[in-house]
């Protein structure tokens, strides 16, 4: 998915902002992306160093990641999705508490907590379920770098019922593409031995490099991530807190 440590000097940086700018000028023109996207990529070189970092330290392919990235960005309207008041999906998917931000790992990284066992496929439309996930990437996301965060997959109590590979994919591209520098590491906790088919699947669709940032994790073994104070009692820690959506700021 990424390198670890990338050094990239300003000229060089400077170098793919001027590539990319000349090479997709009449996209620019042609407004294929946000006008705020293109203005972060002129003025914005932490956000060129996490394009850097994502393309494995390859300018060319930086280049056209960029372009990928917007691409997408445009076409799914994730500019919009911050706007004060109006969520780009349902409001009741909030109530089922599958993704909601609590607690720090061990370095002091912000856990974006995911509760697979509340997934049910076809329980919403696959777009408006992909865009409550882009909606709580892009809260966090600061287009650089700078305080990534931790994606916690809680398996417990799920199922093949809850297995659902178009909207894996999704995230997947998320992770792999459309957000660099968002996801520091993964941590999957207590999956049960039926979904190992389903994690081989996933696993063929992801790099080498970002299958190496997932952890799969029991009781015993999350607390090398987090401390008692920062994890959810169910998972051997401290934390009691029961989810309620009045709790997500929107």
């Amino acid at each position: 998915m990424e390198i670890k440590n990338p050094h990239a000097s300003e000229e060089l940086l400077l170098k793919i902002q001027g590539n990319f700018l000349e090479k997709y000028e009449s996209k620019i023109n042609s407004e294929a992306y946000h006008p705020k996207d293109v203005e972060r990529i002129r003025q914005n070189t932490k956000w060129l160093l996490a394009f850097y970092k994502h393309a494995f330290a390859n300018p060319d392919r930086a280049v056209d990641l960029i372009d990928e990235v917007l691409t997408w960005r445009k076409e799914f309207g994730a500019n919009d999705f911050l706007t004060p008041g109006k969520l780009p999906f349902s409001e009741s998917i909030l109530e089922i508490g599958a993704l909601f931000k609590r607690n720090k790992d061990k370095n002091g990284l912000t856990i974006l907590n995911f509760r697979t066992k509340t997934h049910r496929k076809g329980g919403y439309p696959h777009e408006e379920l992909c865009k409550f996930v882009a909606y709580f990437f892009e809260k966090e996301y600061k287009f650089s770098l700078d305080e990534p965060i931790v994606l916690l997959f809680d398996m417990t109590d799920s199922g093949l019922s809850n297995t659902d590979l178009d909207f894996a994919k999704f995230l997947i591209s998320c992770l792999k593409t459309y957000y660099p520098g968002l996801i520091h590491y993964l941590i999957v906790f207590n999956m049960p031995f039926i979904l190992n088919a389903v994690w081989k699947i996933i696993k063929a669709l992801l790099p080498a490099k970002a299958v190496e940032l997932v952890q799969f994790t029991d009781k015993q073994s999350i607390k090398k991530f987090i401390d008692d104070d920062n994890l959810f009692t169910h998972m051997g820690g401290k934390d009691a807190y029961v989810y309620s959506s009045k709790d997500i700021d929107y």
